[in-house]
């Protein structure tokens, strides 16, 4: 009997036999299901890795987007902004708001109003906060700089350019030079808001309808959100910064 035993131990080492087959045991049991679990680790593993790409190339597109955040200017009301879902589109051209259509008294005063706060005076940290040289900076009295933030700059020119399309009313009777002065002022308008508008990037959607039984044109429609600054959060800041008439601009001297 030792001899047989010893015959079995060999042929299964040297010739690759199963030692349940050899001994005429069933393959069905504990050593035939290890491979099935191992199959199933190396999925296991698979799934875990794809996982784990799918996750840092994610966090490579956000750290991106953060390094370019990371270099956006520091502003003095960047603090001061709160924000809210607005879906305001501009789509009829026969509906005009208070801003818009035919000149009025009430939209005198409230474009007036909106510009007011235009301007205010910066501090020298505030001006070397915002990276902003002070060697050719226009200084107050006081010793401030005269400033602005970007939106007012926008609406100064919307306003320029709302005055120019009524300059029957505004600019009927200008010289030539003061006529090509407008023009220049109102091409350098039209490229200051280019810029903004495509660096700001609206990606609503917009679709099309049509609004009559009869149609001949199809008018622009969309219920698109956006992420808006609250404007009043804007305007409480530059209100809280008026510029001073006590703190006039320093003509430099010759």
């Amino acid at each position: 009997m030792r001899d047989l035993a010893d015959e079995e131990e060999h042929l299964c080492s040297s010739g690759g036999l199963n030692p349940n087959e050899a001994s005429g045991r069933s393959g069905n049991g504990p050593d035939t299901i290890k491979p099935i679990y191992f199959k199933g680790y190396l999925i296991l593993i698979h799934l875990a890795i794809i996982v784990l790409l799918v996750i840092a190339m994610a966090r490579a597109s956000t750290n991106g987007t953060l390094m370019i955040l990371k270099g956006v200017s520091w502003s003095p009301v960047q603090d001061s902004l709160r924000y809210e879902l607005n879906g305001q589109h501009a789509l009829k051209h026969h509906k005009s708001s208070l801003f818009a259509g035919r000149p009025t008294s009430q939209q005198e005063s409230a474009w007036t109003e909106m510009l007011a706060p235009m301007y205010f005076a910066a501090t020298r940290q505030e001006m070397l906060s915002a990276e902003e040289a002070l060697n050719n900076g226009v200084q107050l009295a006081s010793g401030n700089y005269l400033a602005t933030i970007g939106v007012y700059h926008e609406l100064h020119c919307l306003q320029q350019m709302r005055l120019f399309l009524y300059r029957e009313r505004y600019y009927h009777n200008i010289t030539e030079s003061q006529e090509e002065y407008l023009y220049e002022h109102l091409d350098h308008c039209l490229e200051a808001l280019r810029i903004t508008i495509m660096c700001h990037g609206n990606t609503g959607l917009y679709t099309f309808a049509w609004e009559s039984a009869t149609p001949d044109k199809a008018t622009t429609k969309s219920n698109a959100r956006s992420a808006c600054v609250k404007w009043n959060s804007i305007e409480e800041w530059s209100r809280s910064r008026p510029l001073a008439s006590s703190d006039p601009v320093v003509i430099p001297s010759a």
